[in-house]
């Protein structure tokens, strides 16, 4: 599952989770537990410098001036982490017992090209003013901060061509409801 930011993954998350038993792997968890790996922490720290590293941790506030800054090494802390991700993500996955339904959520599932290694891609959507409003209450941001940081992320229309299921949450989800239930059935039906 991907989607852009404040279009109610979450949401959609929690209800596959507690009311259709799906199990859910977050790539962004995962990514926090790999920044502190050992060999995580020497590949940055050989890349990027000392500077990155506090307390034998990586300082991941100082880490992303650098790369949040510089879409090189942006693209060069991707190629570290990424791989080890995935890697992971499937790790995980094995120690599952078989027939629990997973999802893994990742915000890049689409610019890293994940999608490659998944049989199904869900899509959350929601109209453009929903989307605005929810993330200025939700992250306390005025108008201007919240377009600037969807304007950060990776449009809808490149990750449409992509998905199995769109998931529009732009009418609650009493609405959404219905949707993930369909896609619950459909997807449990297949396997």
């Amino acid at each position: 599952m991907t989607g852009s930011i404040a279009t109610g993954k979450s949401v959609v998350l929690d209800y596959f989770h507690k009311n259709l038993g799906f199990e859910i792997i977050s790539a962004d968890s995962v990514g926090h537990d790999v920044l502190r790996l050992e060999k995580t922490i020497e590949k940055i720290r050989h890349e990027f410098g000392d500077t990155v590293i506090s307390g034998g941790q990586i300082d991941r506030k100082a880490l992303g001036k650098i790369v949040f800054s510089d879409a090189d090494k942006l693209k060069k802390l991707n190629s570290i982490t990424h791989p080890l991700i995935l890697k992971q993500i499937f790790e995980i996955i094995d120690n599952l017992p078989q027939n629990v339904p997973v999802i893994v959520e990742a915000a890049i599932l689409i610019e890293a090209g994940w999608q490659r290694y998944f049989d199904t891609i869900m899509v959350t959507t929601c109209k453009p003013g929903i989307q605005l409003s929810r993330l200025m209450t939700r992250d306390g941001i005025d108008e201007n901060e919240a377009k600037k940081r969807i304007s950060c992320q990776f449009p809808f229309e490149n990750r449409l061509p992509y998905a199995t299921y769109i998931i529009d949450t732009s009418y609650g989800i009493e609405v959404t409801k219905i949707t993930l239930e369909k896609i619950a059935y459909e997807l449990l039906n297949k396997r």
